[in-house]
Formats: C-alpha cells, structure tokens, sequence
C-alpha cells in the first residue's frame, strides 16, 4: 500500500504543480491575483478528488485509519515539496512560504493541505456506502 500511496502521491504533486502554472501563466492575466488563487484552489481540490477517486481503490485501503495514513503521507508529500520549490528553487522567505499557507491573507493552500489530508477519507467513505 506504501508504495501505491508514494506513487499516487507523485501523480497529485505533477496534477498541482500543472494547476499552478495554469495560475501563474493564465489566471493571473485573466483575473485578479485573489481571484486566481481562488480558481486554482478550487481547481487543485477538483484534481485531489478526481486522482482519489480514480486511483484510491487500486491503493486499496482496508479502513478508516489505512485512509488517513494515505492522506498523511500525501500531505507530507506535498508539504515537502512545496516547502523546497519555495525555499530553495524561488528563493522565498519563509515569512512568505508560511504566508502562503494563511487563508486569512487570501491564500488557501493551508486549507487545500487539509482537503488533501483528508481526502482518501472521504472518498473512501463515499465509494463504500453510495457507489
């Protein structure tokens, strides 16, 4: 299962790093930078859930708790990543790479890492009692 979760994991890390370019060379033209970041939060929970539902039986959790495992290790995943494409490939501070994750400033990406932990979870629960 580890290795499944580390590979679907791979496949959200590409999905979302393709939803920020889409932000940064499309959105922000189009839209106001809060509006975009907006649209590329929703559109980055619109990919979790489409790769979780797809991918998620194929990891085949047992449980609840084989759920949350998946979600943690994604969140970790992502977390590292984003942590070292700010710091060491664009340079940030980490006042903006914690910035970053504050929805109060208009940044969602905290928010996005908790749909993200959470994720498999509901997906499980929702292929198992409608589908």
């Amino acid at each position: 299962m580890l290795v499944k979760t580390l590979l679907i994991g791979g496949l959200i890390a590409l999905a979302e790093i393709i939803n920020g370019n889409i932000r940064i060379k499309f959105l922000h033209r189009k839209l106001s930078k809060n509006k975009a970041k907006s649209f590329s939060f929703l559109l980055g929970v619109v990919f979790i859930f489409i790769i979780c539902w797809i991918f998620l039986p194929w990891i085949n959790p047992k449980n609840y708790l084989n759920c949350l495992k998946i979600g943690l290790t994604w969140f970790f995943i992502m977390l590292s990543l984003d942590i070292y494409f700010g710091k060491f490939i664009f340079k940030l501070t980490w006042k903006k790479i914690i910035d970053d994750f504050n929805p109060l400033k208009r940044n969602w990406l905290g928010v996005g890492f908790i749909f993200l932990f959470f994720a498999p979870l509901i997906v499980f629960w929702l292929q198992q009692n409608f589908f």
